[in-house]
Parts: C-alpha cells; structure tokens; sequence
C-alpha cells in the first residue's frame, strides 16, 4: 500500500512538473538606460506585451510560452543609436541579445547557423542569388526538426516547382509540421497540392460589383484564365493592356478571362475596373478566416499578384503562365 502510494505521489509531481514547463529568460545587453518591450502573440491569437526597465545597459524578461513563437523586442533608451527593434523566435530557453541578434534554444540557434550559411556567399560567383539558395537550403535540410527553418523554408523556397517544394517540406518531422511556426507552410504546401496542372480547379463562388455571384463552375466551357490582380498593385495595372489585347483577339475562338480582385476597398476596385476598361468578368475575392488575406487567394496559393491560372474547358488547370507564356499556348491551341 505504501508503495501505491508513493508511486501515486510520484505520478502527481511528474505530472505537475510537466505541466509548469520550463519557461524563458532573455537577458540583452546594450548602452543607456531606458526600457524595452517585448511583445509577441499567442497561438490563440492573443496579444502578450511586456516591458522591462534597461539600467546600465542591461535588461531582462522571464516568462513561458506554449511553444516557439515570432516576438520582437524594442529598445528605447538614452542612447538614440541604440534603439530599435529586433525580430527573433521567442521559445522557452535561455536567450541572449547582443548587437541586436539572439541566440540561445534551437530556433535561434538555427537562425544563427542560417546567417553563418548566407555569409559564405560569393558575391563575385557567377549567380550569387542561386549561390545563396543552395546554401540555406543545405542549412535548413540539416534541421528538420526546428520550427524556425519548416517558417523561413516557406519563405525562401515558396516559389520552387511544387515536386521541389514538396520534397522540402517532406524533410520536416511530423511535430514540426504541427507546430504553430510551421503552420504557413503547411498551408502553401495544402494549396499548391490542389492547383498542379491536370487537377480540378478548386471550386469558388464571388460577387461581381452588381452583386451577381458567379461561379467558377458556371464558365466551364471555354479556356478560362483566372487573373488574380487589386487595384494599388502597379504591375497588375500594367498588364492590363496586354490582356485587353489578348482578349479581343482570343475572346471569340473560346476564351475568356475572370478577375479577382484581393482588394479590401470595394471602391478602389470598382474605380480601378472603369479606368482601366477591362471587358471580362470580374469579381471581389473575400476575407480569409481570420481576416487575414483573401479567401480564394489564399485557396490558390498566391503568393504574388499578378498571379495567372490557365484552366481548360472542363475547368482542370493546365498552368500558371505569365503573359508571353499565355499568348503563346493561345495561340498554338486555338
């Protein structure tokens, strides 16, 4: 009995102690005096601020967090040179900050290593862009099991060819894939498996500015390119003459073109469609859950507008295309 017991005892401080964690301590070093203020958001979407007092140069918060979050710290202090904010993944560790970098837990220290990777470019090598990209690669392919590098993959490598992509995003373990930093890559990563060529476009249905839902099924039929664009984008805009003159010459052998404006003003949009004097349908994408982002876009996978989708008759993507790419395929097929 008294064995139960003590085993019963054991379980319950084991339990306790797993559930209190181990938490944060970020110790920054500078010049002044002053305050700084850290502040990050929760999974749930909640908005954490802190603020510490700086006195010789010196500060320190303390605290826990559910996982590995993005969080910045912004100094102010008597020293003008000093201030400023720095950006870093805020993770129950030991961190230090020093120069304005942090390091300390996995997440920074892989951000480290990602720094130490792109300095060993050449910028007199013959493609430093590509150099680069082979290097951080290489950097985050060593560290699948990081939140840090599943969130800067998606943001270095976004625009690969889907089987590159996918085969990057396979490297990452299946905890980091759960992890809140990892979740917009497992989201371009959903999106962009259901809009390779010869799939089904996913199915939408949106507004035109007279308030008349049109559906993306109802213009099966003809060769249709959905054209994701908004109003204060300059290189939409300036491809709308281009498009105009593909249209007039394809629109009757089949074609047409459906607009999708991302824009949150309505009116922006509408005062955009009459003076660029675009004949195609168009029609107003929503907000994304959350309100971040738009809806269909984002269903897409859009990363940059303007962003074009080809679909065939029986609404199956053939590609993305830019304009030559367009014209081209037009013009061989119809």
């Amino acid at each position: 009995m008294r064995n139960s017991s003590l085993i019963l005892l054991l379980l319950i401080a084991g339990v306790v102690s797993c559930g209190n964690g181990k938490g944060f301590t970020i110790e920054g070093t500078g010049s002044g005096d002053g305050y700084a203020v850290l502040s990050y958001h929760t999974p749930d979407g909640k908005s954490v601020s802190d603020t510490a007092s700086i006195k010789d140069g010196a500060y320190i918060f303390k605290g826990q967090v559910p996982e590995p979050l993005e969080a910045s710290i912004h100094i102010n202090t008597s020293n003008p040179d000093s201030d400023g904010s720095i950006f870093f993944f805020l993770e129950n560790a030991s961190l230090k900050v020093s120069e304005g970098k942090v390091t300390g837990g996995p997440n920074n220290d892989f951000m480290r290593a990602l720094d130490a990777s792109s300095d060993k470019v050449n910028p007199q090598s013959e493609d430093p862009q590509k150099e680069f990209k082979r290097l951080v690669s290489e950097c985050i392919a060593a560290h699948p099991d990081v939140e840090s590098a599943a969130f800067m993959f998606n943001i270095i490598n976004g625009d690969l060819p889907f089987e590159e992509f996918e085969a990057g995003y396979n490297l990452f373990t299946e905890r980091v894939k759960k992890s809140y930093l990892a979740q917009p890559l497992v989201s371009e990563y959903e999106s962009r498996k259901v809009v390779r060529p010869g799939l089904e476009a996913p199915l939408f249905e949106l507004k035109t500015a007279a308030g008349e839902a049109i559906s993306l099924e109802s213009l099966r039929g003809k060769y249709l390119l959905v054209d994701f664009w908004a109003s204060w984008c300059g290189p939409c805009r300036r491809s709308m003459p281009g498009l105009k003159e593909i249209y007039a010459k394809y629109h009757d052998k089949g074609f047409e073109i459906l607009g999708v404006s991302i824009d949150s003003d309505a009116d922006a949009w509408k005062k955009a469609m009459s003076e660029d004097g675009t004949p195609w349908l168009h029609v107003l994408d929503e907000p994304a859950a959350g309100n971040r982002g738009s809806k269909v876009a984002t269903m897409y996978g859009v990363r940059f507008i303007p962003c074009f989708f080809l679909l065939d008759k029986e609404g199956r993507i053939i590609g993305k295309m830019d304009h030559d790419e367009l014209e081209s395929w037009l013009e061989s097929e119809l």
